[in-house]
């Protein structure tokens, strides 16, 4: 998967999406909890990317939300991406910032009260960011399989919220 620079555009959720797929690849690459990151952001009162990267704009509430689901669930969310791959495939095969951009998109699909076509949009956008047109294709088949696999609505699956 070919990667290209980017940026966020929207709303101050969009730009909280961005951010926090940022966030989880940060925290793979230095190995870090997403939890310390969160509470490194919220000693500063934004969201700080890196030691140069700061966001004073993004939807401080939701981006935790996003990454506190994540982080809370990601055995079962990294089990949904790999049970909706092709057979020889696996989860860590894919770029890091697809696996956040997947990550983060499944989450909201799977345990937050967000209509999916917003869930779509928001995360094909930022793919649109990082990726060429095939691999936006991919994330968004992806997180196809994933909702079609994980009914919506109330109780219908464990730890959802209507937060």
């Amino acid at each position: 998967m070919e990667e290209k620079k980017g940026r966020a555009v929207g709303g101050l959720r969009s730009v909280s999406r961005f951010y926090a797929v940022q966030t989880i690849y940060r925290a793979m690459m230095v190995g870090c909890p997403i939890s310390k990151i969160i509470n490194e952001s919220q000693k500063h009162g934004e969201v700080i990317i890196s030691e140069d990267i700061s966001v004073s704009e993004a939807d401080f509430e939701f981006f935790r939300l996003l990454l506190e689901t994540a982080e809370k669930h990601l055995e079962s969310i990294d089990e949904a991406i790999s049970q909706n791959l092709s057979s020889n495939w696996k989860i860590d095969r894919l770029d890091s910032v697809m696996k956040s951009i997947l990550r983060l998109g499944a989450a909201e699909l799977m345990y937050l009260d967000i209509p999916p076509n917003v869930v779509f949009n928001e995360y094909i956008e930022i793919s649109k960011s990082f990726f060429e047109k095939s691999d936006v294709a991919f994330a968004n088949g992806l997180l196809n399989s994933i909702l079609q696999k994980y009914p919506r609505g109330p109780g219908l699956f464990p730890g959802r919220t209507n937060e």
